[in-house]
């Protein structure tokens, strides 16, 4: 699958049907920065990181490890587009940064 039509699958997927078929998403090299950006906020973004209330461990995993790739430059830019910025309030994103929360995330 292209990354264009990756990053249109990921962004049409019924989450409730499991993380299975996003892994290897999140696994490979080919795999665009904003798919993979997309898919750490599809996760609830920060907002998962901050739950500990018996959260679903198989999505914090994920999370944890998209996050993490997202950090350290492991996906390249390409021509897919995502920016949380799309469906955050100017003041979930002040208080996202206020909390640390990385800018190339948001």
């Amino acid at each position: 699958m292209d990354a264009a039509k990756q990053h249109d699958w990921v962004a049409n997927y019924n989450w409730d049907d499991g993380l299975a078929p996003i892994w290897p998403i999140v696994m490979s090299p080919q795999t665009e920065f904003a798919t993979a950006l997309m898919i750490y906020w599809r996760l609830d973004g920060p907002w998962l990181e901050a739950r500990s209330d018996g959260v679903n461990d198989e999505a914090k995993q994920l999370q944890d490890y998209v996050r993490q790739r997202l950090l350290a430059g492991f996906y390249p830019r390409g021509t897919s587009a995502f920016d949380p910025r799309w469906e955050l309030s100017q003041v979930q994103i002040y208080k996202l940064r206020k909390l640390g929360v990385p800018e190339l995330l948001l």
